[in-house]
């Protein structure tokens, strides 16, 4: 009974010498559901897996992406889990990987995500004390349209386009389309597109039942099957309040997560009936694609993209497919 007594006395001391030796750290991170969403419940398991690296984690969640970013840059977060648009403000090169048409497969996610898992790459992740230490992928971004005659780039033109948190990449498309940019936030695009306010919403699969788009749709609506880039989540951090190691051991994590990540997606695409999806044609397509091709030129000239994001994206397309037209000049 004394040795029992003792070991279970060890083992207290123990248990609380290692939660005093664990440095605690705030996530602020966006889920448009709250703390029992999607992302929150993804990362559910990294609180146990940080205790391996010295970290007891508080994960907070914020249904507003805008007041976690704002937090996060007022010091209260070390780090934040946010879209790649507004990520791009402090780390360029994470927030340009979802440059629209710079992925265009599984196969090329893969890839990337791989090569930014590199050590190597750190350096081109990291903007002054702004370090990506995550990158996860949403799923591909279509075009939800409220009229299905809406189904290639000429029809684009007057109609009414979601622009979500002043999107450079939106409202270049709106422009070059010469559709009409409407000013969104997460927290009002699904009501405006649900309500008619919008004709074209550019939105990740998940947004589908999230949302509730189906409303939306109605009976005259679609999905056009062309997929307009991978949306991606970027987690940044205060890069001097972590140890050396910490943002690789987070993107390697993440890389682990890669099939659950898949699976949440492939899941999310299968939910949407088919009758919503708009087949197009070679033609189309080869519109589509030389318009997000246009689009995102133009923005790497303007200094929106991040010229190096862009060559690896362009490296990673052509090593999947070097027969893409495109291969013949790097971008």
């Amino acid at each position: 009974m004394a040795l029992r007594r003792l070991l279970m006395a060890l083992a207290l001391i123990a248990s609380s010498t290692t939660a005093m030796a664990l440095d605690k750290k705030k996530f602020c991170m966006y889920d448009p559901v709250g703390a029992n969403g999607p992302a929150m419940t993804f990362f559910s398991d990294l609180k146990p897996k940080a205790i391996a690296w010295g970290l007891d984690i508080e994960l907070q969640a914020y249904t507003d992406e805008k007041v976690a970013s704002n937090d996060f840059k007022a010091g209260m977060c070390d780090v934040v889990f946010l879209t790649a648009i507004l990520s791009r403000a402090y780390v360029p090169f994470g927030g340009t990987l979802d440059a629209i048409g710079g992925i265009v497969s599984e196969d090329g996610l893969n890839r990337v995500l791989k090569a930014i898992t590199n050590p190597k790459a750190g350096a081109l992740l990291t903007n002054g004390n702004y370090e990506v230490v995550g990158s996860l992928p949403v799923g591909s971004v279509y075009l939800f349209v409220n009229d299905r005659s809406i189904d290639s780039v000429p029809d684009f033109s007057g109609k009414k386009i979601s622009v979500l948190n002043e999107d450079p990449q939106s409202l270049k498309f709106a422009n070059m389309a010469g559709a009409s940019p409407v000013g969104t936030s997460l927290a009002t695009f699904s009501g405006q597109f649900n309500n008619g306010n919008i004709d074209i919403l550019p939105m990740v699969a998940l947004g589908y039942n999230v949302f509730e788009l189906y409303h939306g749709l109605g009976d005259k609506g679609g999905i056009i099957d062309e997929k307009l880039l991978y949306g991606m989540m970027q987690m940044i951090s205060h890069k001097d309040r972590f140890g050396p190691d910490f943002g690789q051991q987070m993107r390697e994590y993440v890389l682990s997560r890669l099939p659950d990540i898949h699976k949440m997606v492939e899941d999310a695409e299968a939910e949407i009936p088919a009758k919503y999806w708009i087949k197009t044609d070679p033609e189309t397509k080869a519109a589509i694609q030389k318009f997000k091709r246009d689009i995102r030129l133009s923005l790497r000239d303007e200094g929106v993209h991040d010229k190096k994001a862009l060559k690896l994206l362009w490296k990673i397309r052509c090593s999947v497919d070097p027969s893409r037209a495109e291969c013949a000049a790097p971008e």
